[in-house]
């Protein structure tokens, strides 16, 4: 049985569509950010981090507990513990890895902080860096594009963790004030894995989250 720790973020929501598609049976401890749960002792001895998500795996290697944090880490270690959603030739995997990484160091922080300046429009001081991290989520989005427009998915011809890692983001651009208008292959790609069962049913654990953070 896994433990997943977790909210209604899109690095939180990858983690649902893996465990949905695996089929692990899992139990959701949801951390409210807004009440600050993730700074609690008991959290921060599961992710110093003092962030979700993070995931505690009872049947680990060896058959022994392991604790899990980052939301990259967690999909290759569901991978490599189902050995699905990951190819099993080495260029391959690696090619996976590559747009994995390229994921959490591009379009997971840069969307992140492009919606932060965002919010603050108008604000004294933010328009270099509104315009800045902006420029650079749509030139992402560009590489993104292209590669589609080469490749069925991020990595290749299947569907893998690195296409769990950046669909989220990709759903999530009118938080910077962006739109998929002028990246066709991404809209092909997004609406592809939007259907899948999986994705569905974690947009309704993400969605049951915010409804119940904002009282609803």
């Amino acid at each position: 049985m896994i433990d997943f720790y977790c909210w209604q973020s899109g690095n939180n929501r990858k983690i649902y569509m893996m465990l949905e598609e695996t089929g692990l049976a899992y139990n959701e401890h949801i951390v409210n950010l807004r009440k600050k749960e993730q700074k609690a002792p008991a959290f921060l001895a599961i992710n110093p981090n003092g962030k979700v998500p993070a995931i505690v795996d009872s049947d680990g290697p060896g058959g022994k507990p392991i604790t899990l944090f980052e939301s990259g880490a967690i999909l290759i270690y569901l991978a490599e513990k189902t050995g699905k959603f990951r190819p099993q030739d080495k260029r391959a995997w690696f090619d996976v890895m590559q747009w994995l990484m390229w994921q959490m160091g591009g379009p997971g922080a840069m969307f992140t902080e492009a919606a932060y300046f965002f919010e603050r429009k108008g604000e004294a001081g933010n328009d270099y860096s509104l315009d800045r991290y902006t420029k650079e989520a749509n030139r992402l989005l560009g590489v993104a594009d292209k590669r589609l427009g080469e490749s069925e998915y991020i990595a290749g011809s299947d569907y893998s963790i690195a296409d769990m890692a950046l669909w989220p983001h990709c759903g999530s651009v009118a938080r910077f004030g962006g739109t998929l208008d002028a990246y066709p292959n991404i809209q092909r790609w997004f609406k592809q894995i939007d259907a899948r069962p999986a994705t569905k049913k974690s947009g309704e654990k993400t969605d049951a989250i915010r409804k119940m953070s904002s009282g609803g």
